[in-house]
């Protein structure tokens, strides 16, 4: 399956990346109170192969938190979006 998206081996499906992603911020910013997100909206940059270590940057811009990851093998962007969350956060 990989070849017919043109790649040598497998690569993670991106709805893992977003959800690991979803699971920083919601960890970081709500001690782990998955009720409190309201809203997540990302664009993916780059593909991620399994096995590769995420490097996960969140900073509050206003009422939302904004994130990106990068791979630590190869360097890459691969995920930037943003998370809100309602009032149960402690932002």
């Amino acid at each position: 399956m990989a070849a017919l998206g043109g790649f040598d081996k497998p690569i993670l499906h991106g709805l893992c990346t977003y959800g690991i992603c979803a699971k920083a911020a919601i960890q970081t910013f709500t001690q782990g109170n998955g009720d409190a997100l309201k809203n997540m909206a990302a664009r993916f940059t780059s593909h991620v192969f399994p096995g590769e270590t995420l490097i996960i940057s969140l900073w509050k811009e206003g009422t939302k938190v904004q994130f990106s990851a990068k791979t630590l093998e190869r360097g890459l962007e691969v995920i930037i979006g943003f998370v809100e969350f309602n009032e149960k956060a402690k932002l």
